[in-house]
């Protein structure tokens, strides 16, 4: 009976070692994509050499939705080349709480000061068609996608142009719109007609001129813990007072750059629309930690033992 007991020992000490193993690997795949709000992109590891240009990619295996831009493809009208509102990359990934965004610029020369680009994402929440406002921020004369399919329920706004920010210091949300004297990040929901700000001090930015980026972080529940965004992306120059710098004098888009598949962002804005938008999907893994595959592991662990 004692050798009997002794194998059965082994045998629990074996299983609960391919257990352990088991759920160490299954959270080396599902764990959560958390960064660090810095200005540092070192947190933001998928590779992207040998994806195409104006294209998007889902990284699954480090949980990051990546657009890559075509470089020197921005509009040159106050400079030419225009590099410090060039898109190269822009980033999505999230964890449990909030959702993180990196925009990565040609040459990010200059914040806090009248030029410096304004950062508008718009966020669609719920995909229907024609729910939601069309209008992009600052004043920029542009509206979303033509045919309906991308109106937002949220957008956010960074206006790097503000003498609030400084290269590499973080700035977080107050609840009050930039152009109220707010900070300069806002969380814009359209509330009675109204553009409110519903920005906390959970939400943050840092721009980074050394590493010619911008971090985001806005927590997931201010925006109805969606389960796909649609999102479309616009960047401006800003005069320091949320308003975009008017690049012909009219009434014309002033959109400077923009997530697109156009050959130019003078082609995509030509009729006052950004018309490519894309859909993401931040609740499939490894999105988000999976806490209940591992606790699902670990009873079956615990009911696998009882047994013996």
């Amino acid at each position: 009976m004692a050798l009997l007991k002794g194998g059965q020992s082994m045998k629990r000490f074996a299983v609960l070692i391919m257990a352990l193993m088991v759920l160490g690997g299954m959270m080396g795949m599902v764990s959560a994509h958390t960064v660090t709000v810095d200005g540092d992109p070192s947190d933001w590891t998928a590779s992207t050499w040998n994806q195409n240009i104006n294209t998007a990619q889902l990284y699954q295996d480090v949980g990051e939705w990546v657009w890559k831009d075509a470089a020197e493809d921005e509009r040159t009208v106050f400079a030419n080349p225009d590099k410090r509102v060039d898109i190269l990359e822009f980033r999505i990934t999230a964890d449990d709480t909030y959702l993180y965004f990196m925009i990565r610029f040609n040459d990010l020369d200059v914040v806090g000061e009248e030029g410096a680009p304004g950062i508008m994402i718009t966020i669609d929440t719920d995909q229907g068609q024609d729910s939601g406002e069309v209008w992009f921020g600052y004043l920029s004369d542009t509206k979303v996608a033509s045919d309906g399919n991308a109106n937002w329920e949220y957008q956010i706004l960074v206006d790097l142009a503000n003498s609030q920010v400084q290269d590499g210091q973080p700035v977080y949300g107050d609840g009050v719109p930039v152009w109220n004297g707010g900070s300069p990040l806002d969380v814009i929901q359209v509330q009675n007609n109204e553009w409110v700000d519903i920005s906390t001090s959970d939400d943050e930015f840092v721009a980074s001129t050394t590493n010619d980026v911008v971090e985001i972080r806005v927590k997931k529940s201010e925006l109805g813990d969606p389960s796909t965004i649609r999102v479309e992306l616009g960047v401006v120059r800003e005069n320091g007072s949320a308003n975009a710098l008017d690049p012909d004098g009219g009434s014309g888009s002033d959109v400077l750059d923009a997530m697109t598949d156009a050959t130019s962002t003078e082609d995509e804005v030509s009729d006052g629309a950004i018309d490519y938008y894309e859909d993401i999907n931040i609740s499939s893994v490894p999105f988000f930690s999976n806490a209940a595959v591992i606790l699902a592991i670990i009873l079956g662990v615990v009911v696998l033992f009882r047994k013996h």
